[in-house]
């Protein structure tokens, strides 16, 4: 249907075909229309020639030149029919010629458009997958990011809790060694005086070793599922938060209506209450809340774990709420949160563990409900 060019068949074919056809059909009838005429009139002549003359020798005479006239005439118009059908076939050759020129001009346009695009697709396709990568790239630097800032507000967090266990071991060691030194200054010690202060030191310094002990095993990551009691792992992070709490006079009301096993990661279940407990004693410590209390309720409901942490510090502002799960949205001042650790939490129970986690106000304060299958 196409030469090698691209150029349609028939722009070439058709036009010289038509011109060979009409011109064929025109020379048939003509010709058959000057012949049935020709018979026609000569039939006439001779039926009038034969009513005014007896003799048929002028009849033959004049029919024969009449034929030879006819033959004359009819020569003349095939040559005038070829000659035209000629001039018209060369002109529909030259035009021909310009039309495949013309054809052949537009398919060359029309490739170098194709080509054009299709290298714009492939720059298109290239810069699209040079862009996914880069995006994959930015978005596993940016989690790595978060991970790392995570980990470092872990680390302060981590010490600032240590400060408040530490504190009264340290002040109680501070006493015991300020009543050595009174009973060694009076001349007032004796055995059974140093050997008691030992005691006591002993403990005081066994103390805050368990302290170090319980931070480390706190933030070992685990490597495997398993199950778990709900609240073991609430009482794990009460023992890292209790003398921050107890520091500030925070009033942890803890109530367990039914207590199960859930399947997950105890350690990262516990560093989620954590922050939570820890974001709610920032907020009352914040807000300066009198008689400030976090309750922790521990129930079930069929299958389902449910755990709520609750505030009297006020609530959440409702424009705060769809933002507060957002990585880096912090209502406390840059020096005192990063804005990772409930984005963190949200990420443990929904995406590790499978559950739920949400927040809502009640009367009071903020209400942090977590849901999680056993």
């Amino acid at each position: 249907m196409f030469n090698k060019e691209g150029i349609p068949f028939f722009v070439i074919v058709i036009p010289f075909l038509s011109i060979f056809l009409i011109s064929f059909l025109a020379i048939s009838y003509s010709q058959k229309l000057s012949n049935n005429s020709f018979e026609l009139s000569m039939n006439e002549y001779k039926k009038l020639y034969l009513q005014n003359n007896e003799q048929n020798n002028n009849l033959e005479l004049f029919i024969k030149n009449k034929i030879d006239e006819n033959k004359v005439m009819n020569s003349d118009f095939t040559s005038f029919m070829l000659a035209v059908t000629s001039v018209v076939t060369l002109f529909m050759a030259f035009f021909s010629y310009i039309m495949i020129l013309i054809t052949k001009d537009l398919v060359k346009k029309y490739k170098n458009e194709v080509e054009e695009r299709e290298e714009e697709l492939h720059s298109l396709n290239e810069n699209l997958f040079l862009k996914v990568q880069n995006g994959i790239e930015e978005g596993k630097q940016k989690d790595k990011k978060i991970l790392e800032q995570a980990k470092l507000a872990r680390i302060g967090s981590m010490i600032s809790m240590i400060a408040h266990q530490w504190r009264q071991p340290l002040t109680e060691l501070s006493g015991i060694l300020m009543e050595l030194e009174t009973a060694t200054r009076f001349k007032k010690v004796d055995e059974n005086h140093i050997l008691g202060a030992i005691e006591k030191s002993d403990k005081m310094i066994q103390y805050m070793s368990n302290t170090i002990d319980d931070f480390r095993n706190f933030y070992r990551p685990d490597k495997v599922k398993e199950e778990f009691l709900v609240s073991i792992s609430c009482k794990s992070a009460i023992n890292i938060i209790g003398a921050t709490l107890k520091n500030f006079n925070i009033k942890l009301n803890i109530n367990i209506e039914n207590d199960k096993k859930i399947y997950g990661y105890p350690t990262e279940f516990s560093q989620v209450i954590l922050n939570i407990l820890s974001n709610a004693a920032d907020i009352l410590v914040e807000k300066s809340i009198k008689n400030p209390q976090i309750d922790l309720n521990i129930d079930t409901k069929g299958i389902l774990s449910i755990i709520t942490i609750k505030d009297n510090a006020g609530g959440i502002p409702q424009k705060n709420q769809e933002l507060i799960f957002d990585p880096y949205f912090s209502t406390k001042d840059s020096s005192k949160g990063t804005g990772l650790g409930l984005y963190i939490s949200k990420l443990i129970i929904e995406r590790n563990m499978g559950g739920e986690l949400s927040v809502y106000n009640d009367d009071k304060g903020a209400v942090f409900k977590i849901v999680v299958a056993g």
